[in-house]
């Protein structure tokens, strides 16, 4: 097989998937940037990914200096600022990742920083910055955040900090009062299905399990929500099914791509043999033919 016509076969599949999707997000480039960060930090490439992602923050820093000079409306400017937040938030969440805690801690506190009305992305902060504490002052200092902003994400902290401590009563109802202000949120839930279970109490973790399952979109999440729903006494969808779904509504263009880059790559060996098999009926007829 040519090692040239493996490379152009390649380059053409990649260039036509990456056409297609700046297709879909209108070729806005800070959302072009955020899918190739995601395939990046997909297939493992987070240094790649990061740089992906800083480089969206500065485009969307840039549009939000523009949008300010011109005198976009309040709303607008609201979305871009939190588009800028949640760049720097995935850069940071990346960094974390790869072990650089410092970095993320810039990349969080610069989030934070583009949009200070977000309570989610002070939790984090705090979260990041407080690691470090010994646990029983950073239980004190979540719980004091508790107490500034009863927002899900405080409450979840806390509730995590009081489970790693053991203390089981005093975890359940931050992290019930969490499940309440983000029923959306999956962490939660899967955090009191696994409180329960260590309580013996099965009814209540199958009901947090099944949250867990209905709120989780990525297929390592369903495939957990499952597996704590049959430790609960229920009955989950097989993880065969689960893997299938994900990959029918996740990967399917990647499929279509890759099938595209094997017919590239294979299409001489599969012109021979389209010929051969069309000379053997032909002859096969031919013999035919003579034996009438």
């Amino acid at each position: 097989m040519r090692p040239w016509l493996i490379a152009a076969a390649f380059l053409i599949c990649a260039s036509a998937g990456l056409l297609a999707f700046a297709w879909s997000v209108q070729f806005d480039a800070p959302a072009t940037l955020d899918g190739l960060a995601v395939g990046a930090h997909a297939v493992r490439l987070r240094g790649i990914a990061i740089a992906l992602q800083t480089r969206r923050a500065e485009l969307l820093r840039a549009r939000v200096r523009r949008m300010r000079v011109t005198g976009a409306s309040a709303t607008a400017l609201q979305t871009a600022r939190w588009s800028l937040a949640d760049a720097l938030r995935d850069a940071s969440i990346i960094s974390r990742e790869a072990g650089l805690d410092g970095v993320a801690e810039t990349y969080m506190a610069l989030a934070a920083q583009a949009a200070p009305e977000r309570d989610d992305l002070r939790c984090l902060l705090i979260d990041l910055r407080s690691r470090e504490l010994p646990p029983r002052e950073r239980r004190v200092e979540l719980l004091r955040l508790v107490l500034e902003q009863d927002c899900a994400c405080a409450n979840m902290l806390a509730g995590e900090s009081f489970m790693v401590a053991g203390d089981l009563e005093a975890a359940a109802p931050y992290l019930a009062r969490a499940a309440e202000l983000a029923p959306e949120w999956p962490r939660p839930h899967f955090a009191l299905a696994r409180l329960h279970l260590r309580r013996s109490d099965s009814d209540a973790a199958l009901r947090s399990a099944r949250a867990a399952l209905d709120s989780s979109s990525g297929m390592r999440q369903r495939l957990a929500a499952a597996e704590l729903i049959r430790r609960a006494g229920g009955n989950a969808p097989a993880a065969w099914r689960i893997v299938v779904e994900q990959l029918r509504d996740r990967w399917t263009p990647v499929g279509l791509l890759a099938l595209g880059f094997l017919l590239f790559v294979f299409h001489p060996a599969l012109l021979s043999g389209g010929r051969s098999l069309l000379c053997r009926v032909r002859r096969q007829f031919y013999n035919s033919d003579n034996a009438a």
